[in-house]
């Protein structure tokens, strides 16, 4: 017999979740480290839609990227929110298991798979911060071509809609840094090591400070950027675990359209 404890602790040993920053809740947020698993499911968030793809097909398991509660909470009451949807998952008797920077920072994991799928060469870690509590999420490594082959790149894996560039498209890239999610934070760090930066969220102020900087900006999109990593995730549960395994990373957690 499988139990939830059998599959956190396989998890961890690939992700290790020491690695993980201060402030994210990974590990098992919901649920009985002894209860039985016959079918796991994973996502990249726990929205609506897989709230409801759980209610059609349900898992004993689920593993989620993108932590379903960030904040303390004194009440789960029914509705539509992220505490009602907690709700949900408890009331059908759904565990649920959280690993998200310490899957970036993971051989294999988020950054790397943004890596691999931008054609990077070499990657290495980059942006870890010890008194923030912030690991080294990003990569950087070789990619030897202009700006505008960086964003054919970009478009081609993840589409036009909303790729946002900053720099001269005409201008050579030797070093390229990617950070899954909102890696605007990592702006300075990423122009000390590289000509352009691909992540998400980044706001107009800190895009004019890498332009100061010297840094292209790369912006397709928050979720776009982890989509790459969604993939290694399911092939990472798929390869610890005997039981059946239900990908949900399907269901695109995309706010803008």
């Amino acid at each position: 017999m499988t139990r939830v404890r059998d599959l956190t602790k396989a998890v961890a040993e690939h992700t290790r979740p020491d690695n993980a920053a201060s402030w994210d809740p990974v590990g098992l947020q919901l649920g009985d480290l002894d209860a039985s698993v016959e079918k796991v499911g994973v996502c990249h968030e726990v929205n609506e839609e897989v709230i409801e793809s759980l209610e059609r097909q349900r898992v004993d398991l689920l593993v989620t990227y993108h932590p379903l509660l960030f904040e303390p909470t004194n009440q789960l009451l029914a509705g539509r929110s992220a505490e009602a949807r907690a709700f949900r998952l408890v009331s059908m008797g759904v565990n649920l298991l959280v690993t998200h920077t310490d899957f970036d920072v993971a051989p294999g994991g988020t950054a790397d798979a943004l890596a691999s799928t931008l054609k990077i060469r070499e990657p290495e870690p980059f942006g870890a911060d010890p008194l923030e509590g912030t690991p080294a999420i990003g990569r950087v490594g070789d990619f030897d071509a202009t700006l505008a082959v960086l964003d054919a790149l970009v478009s081609d894996a993840f589409g036009p809609n909303g790729l946002r560039i900053t720099g001269n498209r005409h201008a050579n890239v030797d070093r390229v840094a990617v950070v899954p999610g909102s890696g605007s934070d990592f702006i300075a760090a990423a122009a000390e090591r590289a000509d352009a930066l691909v992540t998400g969220d980044v706001p107009h102020h800190r895009a004019v400070r890498a332009a100061d900087l010297g840094l292209a900006i790369v912006d397709p999109g928050h979720t776009a950027t982890e989509r790459p990593g969604m993939r290694a995730l399911v092939e990472l549960i798929a390869s610890v675990t005997d039981v059946e395994v239900v990908d949900l990373t399907t269901i695109d957690p995309q706010t803008w359209t």
